[in-house]
């Protein structure tokens, strides 16, 4: 970086032209590959030749191509120019930041099919700014063209070779924009939670990150072979007007194109009971980049210092429209007895006392978020600790003033990044006491800051957080913040 003109940093790949705002420094739309158009649409990631070029990097970038968030009731809107040319990274750096400072690189979620690193919502200049953090956010390709195979077109995870192509991209240049290449802490939520966990379990892994922080990981959905895939690949070829696929005929469909087919996979992809919401474009495990779901592995994760944590009402976000709300208590409690066999009724009456109002929405809720969220994140935390490496847990309470959202999935984002004038009318926080949300806000940027600066969340100015391998500890986050334990 260069001391008279932050704005201004060379690296291997050329020169990037930033823009100050205030005490950070924007550098957004940075490649980190060569376009994923024209013959590279369904190729892995290339790398970027080295050269002396100049990059502007004053403008914002583009979001991958995209259906409608189906969160977007809880989390709200926000509009982005969208292109197929969409691998870039946006860094934010602080002005005034310690030498070698620590880098904190951010996975977006969205089902693996919408999102982007670029979306006004994950703006990460007050997280850098407030914490002398590098902020990284990574954009990369989704749906079809990040994670469908399709056989002789499209190998598998395309979404994932793209991270840790940019992964690479970072651990080898982020010292030109000050940070530390040797203290990079990866964080990702919902879909880019479960990437890590997916990248956790591969022997290069320690090449790519040093730290993870990984926020409501679905590990409860389960991942698919690719033959198991095919069946969704032939609903997207079919979808699509085409009746073999090859690299040319899909090669030449327009994005357009591409989006409705998808959309008419997603139609047509019914869930196996209420509720359910796996999503047909997951990661594969395909032997190359992942070779066993991430769950089964957990425990080789254990070279990485990891927070993981989930939301109280993860699967709230996802039954806010009227027919969820609708639900017949006998369609849940038949829900419960296909999971729990004969006990089933008896559970449902359990959750249902256990729940005001126990409305059948809210009981399917505690159900699906403790299959599909907790349970796997709680044996993924054993599994560490087992190994030696016990990560530090954490449970979001701070739940939504809106009736029927509680402490749903998406909920800890806004007060991740801090920039709560942007997230403001999200119905997930609309209406809350602005006070609070700021506060709350940095006690947990000050809390993930702290672990990315050692591996270790706890610091004399903030609530003690024993470790999951100490009595079963969980950070409980809300209007107040405490460890738990597990009782003996």
């Amino acid at each position: 970086m260069n001391p008279n003109d932050p704005s201004i940093v060379d690296t291997p790949y050329g020169r990037l032209l930033g823009a100050r705002d205030g005490k950070v420094v924007r550098f957004l739309g940075v490649p980190y590959a060569l376009p994923s158009t024209g013959n590279r649409r369904f190729a892995p990631p290339q790398p970027l030749a080295e050269g002396d070029g100049r990059f502007d990097a004053t403008a914002p970038a583009a979001i991958p191509p995209q259906l409608p968030s189906r969160l977007a009731k809880v989390m709200g809107d926000y509009p982005a120019r969208q292109d197929e040319s969409c691998l870039h990274l946006d860094i934010w750096v602080p002005v005034d930041r310690p030498s070698r400072a620590p880098v904190f690189v951010f996975l977006h979620g969205g089902a693996f099919m919408t999102g982007g690193g670029s979306l006004p919502c994950y703006d990460g200049a007050m997280l850098a700014e407030r914490t002398g953090m590098i902020v990284v956010n990574v954009t990369y390709r989704l749906g079809v063209l990040g994670f469908l195979p399709i056989p002789g077109v499209a190998p598998a995870n395309l979404g994932l070779r793209d991270q840790m192509t940019a992964l690479s991209w970072i651990r080898r240049t982020i010292g030109a924009f000050g940070g530390d290449p040797a203290n990079v802490t990866v964080a990702g939520q919902s879909a880019g939670a479960y990437s890590i966990a997916a990248l956790q379990t591969r022997v290069d892994g320690p090449e790519l990150f040093d730290r993870a922080i990984m926020m409501s990981t679905p590990l409860g959905v389960a991942l698919q072979t690719p033959a198991q895939k095919r069946e969704v690949a032939d609903m997207f070829t079919h979808a699509a007007g085409i009746e073999t696929a090859t690299a040319d005929n899909l090669s030449r469909l327009t994005v357009d194109a591409i989006l409705k087919a998808q959309l008419q996979v997603l139609r047509q992809t019914v869930p196996a009971s209420p509720g359910e919401v796996t999503p047909p474009f997951m990661p594969t495990v395909d032997g190359e980049v992942i070779a066993a779901p991430p769950l089964a592995t957990a425990g080789a994760g254990a070279w990485c210092d990891t927070i993981i944590g989930y939301t109280r009402e993860e699967n709230a976000a996802f039954y806010v429209d009227a027919a969820m709300r609708e639900l017949p208590a006998d369609t849940v409690r038949g829900v419960y007895q296909a999971h729990y066999g004969q006990a089933g009724g008896e559970r449902y009456e359990q959750a249902r006392a256990s729940r005001a109002p126990g409305t059948p929405v809210a009981v399917l809720t505690d159900l699906r978020s403790s299959l599909d969220f907790i349970q796997p994140t709680m044996a993924y935390a054993h599994a560490l600790a087992a190994k030696g490496r016990a990560p530090f847990v954490y449970q979001f309470d701070w739940q939504s003033p809106t009736p029927g959202i509680g402490a749903c999935h998406c909920i800890d984002l806004p007060f991740l990044f801090g920039n709560l004038a942007i997230w403001r009318d999200a119905p997930m926080v609309a209406g809350a006491d602005p006070a609070e949300l700021a506060d709350l806000s940095r006690s947990f940027q000050d809390i993930c800051a702290a672990f990315a600066h050692t591996g270790d969340p706890n610091r004399a100015t903030l609530p003690p957080w024993p470790s999951h391998g100490q009595d079963g500890a969980v950070l409980h986050i809300d209007r107040l913040i405490q460890a738990r334990h597990a009782p003996r």
